[in-house]
C-alpha cells in the first residue's frame, strides 16, 4: 500500500509482512502482553502470526487498519497505532502497542491522533472514534487522555475480557486536532 502518514518523529504505514518479526518481538513482551492479550501471557510465534495475518486481512477487508509505526531519526520500528473495527467491534477503534523500549517517549499519543485524522479523512460518516482499555491499563487510559477521549459509561466484552470504552466524537476531536 501507498498510504504513509508523518508526524514530526514517526514515519508510518500500513502493515507489510516484513514487520512479522518485529510484531512477534512485542507481542513476546511480557509487559506488552498484560495488557494486549486475554491470557495476559506472551504471545507464542504461531499466535502471534495468525494475529499479525489478521491485521494484514484486516486492511484487505476494511481499507484501514494499523499502521507499523518508525522512528523518524533512527528508522526503528516502535510498534504499532491506528484504527482497526474487527466483525462485533462496537465501533471504529484506534488502538496502538508500543515496544517497551519505546515506552515514555510520546510516540503513541503523536501516532494516535496522526492515524485518527487520516481515518476521519477517510471516513466522513464516522460520528467518533473509540478505544478498548483495559481498566488497569493507567498508561493507555493516560494516551486516551492526551489524544482527546474521555471514559464513558459504556463497557465491550472481548471473550473472557471487559473492557472501558474511551470515545471522542467526531467535530470535536477535530476541531482540538484536526489538521
Amino acid at each position: 500500500m501507498s498510504i504513509q502518514l508523518e508526524t514530526e518523529r514517526l514515519l508510518l504505514r500500513p502493515f507489510e509482512p516484513e514487520d512479522f518479526e518485529s510484531v512477534a518481538a512485542m507481542m513476546a513482551e511480557q509487559a506488552v502482553a498484560d495488557f494486549l492479550t486475554l491470557d495476559k501471557k506472551p504471545q507464542s510465534r504461531a499466535a502471534s502470526w495468525r494475529s499479525f495475518t489478521s491485521m494484514l486481512g484486516h486492511w484487505r477487508i476494511r481499507g484501514f487498519g494499523f499502521f507499523s509505526v518508525f522512528e523518524k531519526s533512527s528508522g526503528a520500528w516502535v510498534g504499532r497505532v491506528g484504527p482497526w473495527q474487527p466483525e462485533d467491534w462496537p465501533s471504529v477503534e484506534c488502538g496502538w502497542a508500543i515496544t517497551p523500549a519505546h515506552w515514555g517517549k510520546g510516540y503513541a499519543p503523536e501516532a494516535a491522533i496522526a492515524t485518527i485524522n487520516w481515518i476521519f479523512a477517510e471516513k466522513p460518516a464516522l460520528t467518533r472514534i473509540i478505544s478498548l482499555i483495559d481498566p488497569t491499563n493507567a498508561n493507555s487510559q493516560a494516551v486516551a487522555r492526551k489524544i482527546g477521549e474521555a471514559k464513558t459509561r459504556e463497557t465491550f466484552r472481548i471473550e473472557t475480557l471487559t473492557v472501558n470504552i474511551w470515545a471522542a466524537g467526531r467535530s470535536g476531536w477535530l476541531a482540538r486536532f484536526g489538521r
